[in-house]
């Protein structure tokens, strides 16, 4: 019996990737998932228009795989099933479902590092009596409501996946320039992830919006956890480690 379609609030990502998108909109993703977490759920795809291919032909970018869709191949299986999917559309997707949710507004004594297990562990205080939260979780999402003027204003969470994670601090590991930049035509912020992670560069992919002319200023490895590393560098009366 095939397993049911749910929309749940969850955090998903490719397997293989070299560009990410771990800032969103929505804490909801729609697919089907065999467990409370794994790397074998099939998620939908989410796809945006994303201007046009070498050639003039319109393309589209799909928000879920990090790929475009509207070569031949994505118009021919689109006649034949009736249904608009890019081409990794049933490729295995890691994923989290209720994942934790942490907002940095609301805690002091802040802490959180990657394992040598590669699961994130998160301890904070609790403004409101002062309670401890520990968590050891492999993905987890920071709450962006009240950090205003950080990303876009579109951008509710960053969601802290295993991939990004292991990007960021093998690049922190490896000393290389690190910075944030932020995409050209959507102003969501670009992740690195695989090669693009190890060797900086100045033009910059997007994960939301599939913009591929953003350059940054300097060649950098791009990490939206970056910019909340400089955020809680500023702020040491909340946080006191941040990777």
């Amino acid at each position: 019996m095939a397993m049911p379609r749910l929309t749940l609030p969850g955090i998903s990502w490719p397997l293989q990737a070299t560009v990410g998108h771990i800032a969103v909109t929505t804490p909801g993703i729609t697919g089907h998932f065999k467990a409370a977490a794994g790397i074998n759920a099939t998620v939908e795809c989410e796809l945006v228009e994303a201007g046009k291919f070498r050639n003039g032909a319109p393309r589209q970018w799909c928000r879920t795989h990090q790929c475009y869709w509207g070569v031949n191949a994505d118009l021919a299986q689109l006649e034949a099933s009736g249904r608009r999917q890019c081409k990794l559309h049933q490729s295995g997707m890691g994923y989290l479902l209720y994942p934790e949710v942490f907002d940095p507004a609301r805690h002091h004594a802040s802490s959180l590092c990657m394992g040598e297990d590669g699961l994130l562990r998160l301890r904070a205080r609790s403004d409101d009596g002062g309670a401890l939260l520990v968590r050891t979780a492999m993905a987890l999402a920071i709450d962006c409501r009240a950090l205003p003027g950080l990303f876009h204003p579109s951008v509710l969470q960053i969601n802290i996946t295993p991939p990004a994670a292991l990007a960021y601090v093998q690049a922190l590991r490896d000393g290389a320039p690190l910075g944030c930049s932020d995409c050209s035509r959507c102003g969501h912020p670009h992740l690195d992830l695989g090669d693009f992670a190890a060797e900086p560069h100045r033009r910059h992919y997007c994960g939301n919006c599939g913009h591929d002319g953003t350059h940054s200023v300097q060649a950098m490895v791009s990490n939206p956890l970056q910019r909340l590393r400089e955020f809680a560098l500023r702020t040491p009366q909340r946080w006191q480690q941040w990777f």
